[in-house]
């Protein structure tokens, strides 16, 4: 079962924090769907009359609030908020490094297992789409480059083609590393 791999994975290293700054703190959820024909990411592309990243493709998330008590409850409060998953349908495997995201934030991926059937409710505010992409799809050579330049930030410029979508930024940076640990990809460094 690859829950129990991403677990192992997670739990056998310590993820890296970013601090200080300034940085207003966000969290995504990073949903895993383990089905009979493999294993899913549930992506999302986020609505157009948003403030920031409108249009993006993006995992489930946004910036904490200070009811939440932790990242965690960031990341399922908002993929509630977004895409109508149930907090009590998401068993938390761990956490990956944090990020830094445009516009002053700094993400933590929480990644966790969904059923694979969910039916899913966007709210059409925040959220323009929201779709299952097949793990096998995303670490087939033609639907993933690295390009030569890095980002604003310094960091490499990934880009994931999936479902008539480029995935980029810091939703590619996440998957990167996501299948690194979970799913022995490689990347080519420059």
């Amino acid at each position: 079962m690859v829950a129990d791999k991403i677990t192992a994975a997670l739990n056998g290293r310590r993820a890296q924090l970013i601090a200080g700054n300034g940085y207003k703190p966000a969290a995504v959820l990073v949903p895993i769907q383990e089905r009979p024909d493999g294993d899913y990411l549930v992506l999302t592309k986020r609505a157009d009359g948003l403030p920031t990243h409108k249009g993006q493709i993006a995992f489930p998330g946004g910036r904490a609030e200070v009811t939440d008590a932790n990242e965690i409850e960031t990341a399922l409060r908002e993929s509630h908020e977004e895409i109508g998953l149930q907090p009590t349908d998401v068993r938390i495997l761990g956490q990956l490094d944090q990020v830094t995201a445009g516009y002053g934030f700094v993400v933590t991926p929480v990644v966790g297992v969904v059923p694979s059937n969910c039916l899913f409710r966007i709210d059409p505010m925040e959220t323009a789409a929201v779709a299952s992409v097949p793990i096998a799809t995303l670490m087939e050579p033609g639907n993933f480059i690295m390009s030569d330049f890095l980002s604003p930030g310094g960091h490499p410029s990934y880009h994931f083609y999936v479902n008539g979508w480029d995935v980029w930024g810091v939703t590619a940076r996440i998957i990167v590393q996501f299948l690194e640990l979970a799913y022995d990809f490689q990347v080519k460094k420059l």
